[in-house]
């Protein structure tokens, strides 16, 4: 029988810095045991720290000081086994809307369940045995769906969030309000099939709730009631109005428990009155559940708590050593499930499952680069001669410079940004490397980008008359291809480093403006201030306009006519030169190029690898 004891756990976060800097308690002298098989809810007021016990309890919590003991077996945790126990559902249902629920359990088998120990069709088992605990048998080829795609009902995708999480047979399952948007019936199911897995599969589940209905409320075994700092009541379900009953807070006649308990533990801001006569309450409802505690003797003492397993819970805790000293908690996590390459070809399939799922994106890519090729073809598709053909010709390159900018990098954004979600939850589970993940996005991106940019670019190459010459084309392709890359990157840096999708389209444009500006089109680079003319040196439009402008103006010689009035260039090295964009060769500016793509990619890597790995405390 697997049981979760704590003893005395208390949290606390540092407010303000240096030497006024103090510590603010958030909880404090948390004690319980709760053993495989049982359902247990926390309820509270609304900060009174619900997610924080649920996050302590589940090894999730990051910052602030965590004190006291929590043991899982009779064991002290440690990050080697813990993470494969324990399973966590967030309130969010961070799923991909356009797999299916049976697609998206089975994903995260083959993720996390060990190829060493599990076959194909052993996997295929454990997901078609979960779908049909889940009762999705029938939505199981249904997609997830989203605002923009019709999909699983709300309830449905709970569910599927929770299969996820399942799929390793874990011995403890944590939920962070999982009736969170739902409405009663749902959330009843929700409810029911946590206390059919809890039983049918004999693990512990715990979950923070928020107003249940009465019939939810006594579905739950046992009960952890929190007002602000601390707990009132932990123990059985069927006990507690009995519990309150005892100590002068009888719920009225047909009123919901779950209500009557909140309005009891919450306390009011309205007036100082109130405030005050709340503060009074809460502070009594505190002190009468440390009495009770006190009274029996045993700081696992619930109404029809099990003795045996105090016993045991107290012999153990006598017996841990000093959390700081352990050697198990500075262990490095668990190893892989699967091999690298493997990882690799499952994150790539779905990706590209994906990919092409998402047909108004793929349609859209394809319309946006057939409609660009055109309209921009068609424009410079009169070949002028003198100073006007330079000016179409200098004007022109620029322009698909910035096509390669702002339409590659822009789109791309939110959509990152959700893979980023999803990522950080399956990781924060040990599902998979980031070195596999952020490959597959790069082998799924890169290759779309380019093959859209290649249809717009050989249109207009021949459209807009440039020289038919195959080794400028080549050089031209392979130009601009580098300027997408270096977008993409761009991309993937803003994307990785901001905090949600709006941001990242703010800083992102600001980003790409500097560099149209800097170019080599809008202003001579020569004439710029010292001060901002650096700038040009970390530019990749800088380098592809250099490299486009020399691979199509050399060789070119202009027909100056009477209507110039001496304001022409004779051929296309005068133009270059009047350009200021003879600094470096054409492979010389591609290599730049190329080398400051990788830093960008390098850099994403770099920076979605840290945010992504949050420094839980464990005690």
């Amino acid at each position: 029988m697997t049981v979760l004891e704590f003893k005395n756990v208390g949290y606390s976060v540092k407010i303000g810095s240096g030497k006024k800097s103090s510590y603010k308690t958030i909880l404090s002298n948390i004690n319980g045991s709760i053993k495989s098989g049982e359902l247990v809810a926390i309820i509270g007021s609304s900060g009174a720290g619900k997610t924080t016990l649920l996050n302590i309890l589940s090894g999730r919590i990051i910052g602030g000081s965590v004190t006291g003991d929590i043991l899982f077996d009779n064991k002290k945790r440690n990050r080697k086994t813990f993470k494969k126990d324990v399973a966590y559902v967030e309130q969010d249902d961070l799923l991909f809307p356009t797999l299916t629920a049976k697609e998206t359990i089975s994903y995260a088998a083959d993720f996390r369940l060990d190829s060493n120990e599990y076959t194909p069709a052993q996997k295929a088992d454990r997901v078609k045995d979960i779908v049909k605990s889940l009762r999705l048998s029938k939505s199981e080829n249904v997609f997830i769906g989203n605002e923009k795609l019709k999909g699983l009902s709300g309830g449905e995708r709970k569910r599927v969030s929770i299969g996820v999480e399942i799929v390793t047979d874990p011995k403890m399952i944590m939920l962070d309000e999982p009736t969170s948007g739902l409405d009663s019936n749902s959330s009843e199911v929700i409810v029911k099939l946590l206390k059919g897995i809890a039983v049918e599969k004999n693990l512990i589940c715990i979950s923070s709730i928020h107003q249940p209905s009465s019939k939810i409320f006594y579905t739950f075994d046992k009960v952890i009631l929190m007002a602000p700092g601390g707990v009132v009541y932990f123990g059985s379900t069927k006990d507690v109005l009995d519990y309150f009953t005892s100590i002068g807070y009888e719920c009225p006649p047909r009123e919901n428990p779950a209500d009557y308990l909140i309005d009891v533990m919450t306390i009011d801001y309205e007036s100082e009155d109130n405030l005050k006569s709340s503060q009074d309450r809460v502070n009594h409802l505190k002190q009468s559940w440390i009495e009770y505690v006190e009274k029996s003797g045993n700081i696992y003492v619930s109404p029809e708590s099990d003795s045996s397993i105090a016993s045991e819970s107290s012999l153990a805790l006598k017996k841990l050593p000093d959390s700081s000293n352990s050697s198990e908690n500075s262990s490095p996590l668990l190893s892989w499930k699967n091999p690298w390459l493997s990882e690799f070809k499952t994150l790539l399939n779905r990706s590209w499952l994906r990919q092409f799922r998402d047909k108004s994106i793929l349609m859209s890519q394809l319309f946006s680069a057939i409609f660009t090729a055109l309209l921009v073809g068609f424009t410079f598709f009169k070949k002028p001669t003198g100073i006007t053909e330079a000016q179409n010709k200098i004007g022109l390159l620029f322009l698909l410079i910035v096509n390669m900018v702002f339409p590659v990098c822009m789109p791309l954004l939110p959509v990152l940004i959700e893979e980023r979600s999803v990522m950080t939850r399956e990781r924060s589970s040990g599902s998979y490397r980031m070195s596999s993940f952020f490959l597959s996005i790069v082998f799924t991106k890169v290759p779309i980008s380019l093959i859209s940019n290649f249809i717009a670019l050989t249109g207009i190459y021949f459209l807009a008359k440039l020289q038919l010459d195959v080794g400028k084309y080549f050089t031209y392709i392979a130009i601009y291809f580098t300027t997408v890359l270096n977008s993409l990157g761009i991309a993937l840096v803003t994307s990785a480093a901001a905090p949600n999708a709006e941001v990242a389209s703010i800083f992102a444009p600001l980003i790409l403006s500097v560099f149209m500006i800097f170019g080599g089109s809008l202003v001579n680079s020569d004439t710029v201030t010292p001060v901002l003319s650096w700038l040009r040196y970390t530019n990749y439009v800088y380098y592809s306009y250099m490299a486009a402008m020399q691979n199509e103006m050399y060789g070119l010689v202009f027909k100056c006519g009477n209507t110039d009035n001496g304001a022409c260039y004779p051929n296309g090295e005068s133009v270059i030169e009047s350009f200021s964009l003879n600094k470096l060769t054409v492979w010389e500016c591609v290599g730049v190029n190329l080398a400051m793509a990788a830093i960008y990619f390098f850099s994403a890597y770099l920076i979605i690898r840290f945010k992504s790995k949050p420094k839980h405390i464990l005690i």
